[in-house]
């Protein structure tokens, strides 16, 4: 698919398909035989279902600031640069709506609504007639026929969105609230030329229908055939069912529809139901369900009821909070998530067509803007902050100091972490009921991020009174238990100092970047380009040696964009590198050991030799050598390495190694060179793009990142290098 399908894009008109009666349509499979992406969609987390699994094993919380639904729908919004912005804000959610509800303008006093297309610029899945009298412009819908430039639009939207580390709410229906909104609908008898949705507005989504049920399964059957996939998609059945008659026996079906026509897929997408305004005591939920969703959740008591569940809980829509555009909503998302909520969707009206990055002057009944998008982000990056998979809401670690007025909310994880969030003025003190313990404090200043007031001490256990930093409005509190000592480490770096002290530069100089990082603020950014840079095959930086006979640990993690597309030259991302005695003839060899992302997989390489000579006979001869092929690699998320190594040329050498915590090579015997000295550490990128004749594969350019490297001696052990522990 094109990039143009993020410009006010208008398709081709729709491909001639056969005529299919709508019975014959029904009865189609689903896209068989398609093949699965390399990656499993967004989950639920197997150590805590309140929250998400995406892209490996990144622990994912959703917060964003998105436009009215509309992106895909409206094909006059250009969609990229929408998502563009909320990348740089690092935000990783959007909802969007399939096209069977479209809004007139002026529907709720919404300016520059998204969802109102203007004449002629709506999609849908449908495509349209060579009948004219659609009521908003062009020709009438056919239900028997798809309209192959909606599907193209959307699922490059999917795409893109992916590419930027956003998930989609695919929003699947919407209730007519009005009749005026009836009349727009493709699914109304008076915009089609099937004959079918002659009904009222509030008989729409039940089961009385069977011929419009039929329309919608198809429909169903159709999107999710065209999502497959997509790791970055889940499916809410219906927007606000609550309102226009929508049936719980019609919503149970779309859910069993979505579910049967993913049966046969390895991969299966989240279903969400939308359960209430404000807050509503969920009973004999679908089995198909996994998320639930609320509108206007604030105070956010649809948490507290439902935390039973164990499944994700979401703040998904907002609005009509009055003229103020920022703080309600920063108070209604801080509030939710620290009661133990999993989305947060703002509901942002800056965003319109021409205003795709968000700079619309707001006339609408709600908030938005870059301003509150700046400090949502402060909320994001606070709760990302913590291992909050292993924290559960409990405001009795609050013992006192919450005044009249205001209110506290505490997740937690007993003795290690405690994140507080006072909405509410007045608070001098606040006292918390901690275990014995050394602890560092942090008060955050919701609006800009900054730490206002920092210590640390040593506590006996009980209540522990904190004393406040002025605010206003409202503030958070970060307390953790202080890292424990690690043991035995040589060498260590992060990077947080924001330079690259300790390592010697190799061919192009890395840099340091605030983002991505696996822990603190900083981490190493390596960029590659063949056509451009002095050197055009090695960027790379020189750590510690080590010594040949001894034992040691090393742990660093690797980042991997999302286009970071797999490409046949090879590339070393991580090596551990001999030095030759060429006082008796020995040369440069390979690495002795080796860590690449070749060809879209983790490879890795043990190399030895117990010659004191490698050229011995004239030509570069290894004693012997292992090749791992650890499987493909995962991008738009951090990976994790571990390696444990005693250095010997002879058979008691050790190498072992983890990814991600699971040990990936148990390897006994050699795994080095006989030199006089021992091997030492690089890392970035080295590849084969020496030969300046040789032809590129996929790819011209590399970024990748890396963080937390440390280097540990024989008192070492696993919890002293790995990464983030």
């Amino acid at each position: 698919m094109s990039a143009h399908f993020g410009q006010a894009f208008r398709p081709a008109p729709s491909e001639q398909y056969r005529s299919l009666t709508l019975l014959v349509l029904l009865a189609l499979p689903v896209a068989a035989g398609q093949p699965e992406g390399e990656r499993a969609p967004i989950s639920l987390h197997p150590e805590n279902p309140h929250y998400f699994l995406w892209r490996g094993k990144k622990p994912t919380i959703l917060i964003t600031s998105g436009e009215h639904y509309g992106a895909v729908l409206n094909r006059a919004f250009n969609y990229a640069r929408y998502l563009e912005t909320l990348e740089s804000n690092g935000f990783n959610l959007t909802r969007t709506f399939s096209g069977a509800y479209c809004e007139p303008q002026g529907a709720f006093g919404i300016a520059g609504n998204t969802l109102a297309p203007t004449r002629g610029d709506l999609l849908c899945p449908w495509a349209r007639s060579d009948a004219p009298g659609y009521a908003n412009g062009g020709n009438k819908f056919d239900l028997t026929r798809w309209d192959q430039s909606y599907f193209a639009r959307l699922t490059d939207f999917v795409m893109q969105a992916g590419q930027r580390g956003v998930v989609v709410e695919m929003v699947l229906f919407c209730p007519f609230y009005e009749d005026r909104m009836w009349e727009l609908s493709p699914m109304n008898a008076r915009n089609n030329v099937n004959g079918i949705g002659n009904v009222a507005r509030t008989e729409v989504y039940t089961l009385k229908h069977q011929e419009l049920l039929a329309v919608q399964e198809a429909m169903v059957r159709r999107i999710v055939a065209a999502l497959r996939d997509c790791d970055n998609v889940y499916y809410e059945i219906c927007n606000e069912p609550y309102f226009g008659g929508v049936t719980m026996e019609w919503q149970h079906r779309i859910a069993g529809v979505i579910a049967q026509a993913e049966a046969t897929f390895a991969r299966k997408h989240l279903i969400a139901q939308n359960i209430a305004n404000n807050t509503k005591k969920i009973e004999n939920p679908s089995p198909h369900v996994s998320v639930f969703n609320f509108h206007y959740a604030k105070p956010p008591v649809a948490v507290t009821e439902n935390y039973h569940l164990n499944r994700p809980i979401g703040d998904d829509e907002t609005g009509f909070a009055g003229e103020d555009r920022v703080n309600p909503y920063r108070l209604e998302g801080w509030d939710f998530i620290m009661a133990g909520g999993a989305v947060f969707d703002n509901l942002d009206y800056s965003f319109t067509v021409g205003h795709e990055d968000g700079s619309a002057r707001i006339n609408a009944p709600g908030g938005g803007g870059p301003e509150l998008r700046r400090q949502l982000r402060v909320l994001k990056d606070f709760i990302n902050g913590f291992d909050f998979v292993r924290m559960t809401p409990d405001d009795s670690a609050i013992a006192a100091g919450v005044p009249e007025g205001a209110t506290a909310r505490a997740l937690v994880e007993p003795g290690r972490a405690y994140a507080v969030y006072v909405n509410g003025n007045g608070v001098s003190e606040l006292s918390l009921n901690l275990p014995p313990g050394s602890y560092e404090v942090q008060w955050l200043n919701t609006k800009t991020g900054d730490i206002e007031k920092a210590e640390s001490f040593r506590h006996d256990g009980g209540s522990r009174t904190l004393a406040a930093p002025g605010y206003r409005d409202d503030i958070a509190l970060r307390v953790t238990a202080s890292a424990r000592p690690r043991a035995g480490l040589l060498f260590e770096s992060d990077f947080e100092r924001g330079d690259l002290t300790g390592w010697r530069p190799s061919g192009n100089t890395p840099t340091v970047a605030n983002h991505p990082i696996r822990a603190g603020r900083r981490a190493m950014r390596t960029s590659l380009d063949r056509h451009n840079d002095t050197v055009p095959y090695r960027t790379e930086v020189s750590g510690p040696h080590a010594d040949v006979g001894k034992e040691y640990w090393y742990g660093f993690s690797i980042f991997l964009p999302d286009d970071y597309v797999p490409d046949g030259i090879w590339e070393i991302v991580a090596q551990w590198h001999g030095v030759p005695d060429f006082d008796i003839g020995d040369n440069w060899r390979n690495p002795v050991m080796a860590l690449s992302t070749t060809n879209g997989r983790w490879g890795w390489v043990s190399r030895w030799d117990a010659k004191r000579n490698t050229f011995e006979s004239g030509k570069r001869e290894y004693g012997g050598t292992h090749n791992y092929d650890l499987g493909p690699y995962r991008t738009g998320a951090w990976t994790d390495w571990v390696v444990h190594v005693k250095w010997l040329y002879g058979p008691d050498g050790i190498l072992e190694v983890w990814r991600d915590g699971e040990k990936v090579i148990d390897q006994d015997g050699p795994n080095a060179f006989n030199d006089k000295d021992g091997p030492f550490f690089k890392m970035g990128l080295y590849k084969g793009w020496s030969d300046p004749n040789r032809p590129s594969d996929k790819v011209t350019s590399r970024v990748l990142y890396h963080d937390e490297f440390r280097m540990g001696g024989s008192e070492a052990r696993y919890d002293d290098v790995a990464p983030g522990s």
